[in-house]
């Protein structure tokens, strides 16, 4: 069978083979080995507007930034809390608050004033908890009014929360100033 002659190429010019099964390259094998001591671990990069999720015990909470565009809708912050399953996922409940709640939520946040209590002041049916207890600091999801979490969610030191705050507040397109 040939083939058609190649749109913009000179008269006469010859169509270039092409392999009929070409094999594709086998992946490479990681293999794990210890990490020198000396080496630093160059810190995951996340692009704009990528929501952040943090997941435990089959509940995930997701902050996403839904971005300003002008003249049609202000800058706010998405959170969801989704359950998920071993086949489906559900989503239990979620808020969504303001470019001006969601910056005075993150400053408390990043900054660790406890207790902290945020709920969706322009829609949403859940609220968001955040306390220092002795165990460290952790956050809690409850709906509104009642006494059980939906999910309970223990903050690794390792997680940095002024750097996720920081992000975010960079989705909104408003700076972070630490105090």
């Amino acid at each position: 069978m040939a083939l058609a002659p190649i749109r913009g190429a000179p008269p006469g010019a010859l169509n270039p083979d092409f392999p009929v099964a070409a094999q594709s390259p086998k992946p490479g094998r990681l293999t794990a080995g210890p990490d020198p001591v000396d080496q630093r671990t160059i810190p995951k990069v996340r692009q704009r507007y990528s929501p952040i999720e943090i997941a435990t015990g089959g509940v995930s909470l997701t902050f996403r930034v839904v971005p300003e565009q002008p003249a049609i809708a202000r800058a706010s912050m998405t959170v969801e809390v989704v359950a998920v399953g071993s086949s489906s996922q559900r989503m239990i409940g979620f808020l969504r608050m303001s470019a001006s709640k969601t910056r005075t939520f993150l400053e408390d946040l990043s900054n660790e004033r406890s207790p902290l209590v945020a709920s969706g002041d322009e829609d949403g049916d859940v609220q968001i908890e955040f306390a220092v207890t002795e165990a460290g600091p952790a956050l809690a999801v409850r709906k509104r009014g009642q006494r059980d979490a939906l999910g309970r969610w223990a903050i690794k030191p390792e997680f940095n929360l002024k750097a996720v705050a920081a992000d975010l507040l960079a989705d909104l397109g408003l700076p972070y100033a630490p105090k």
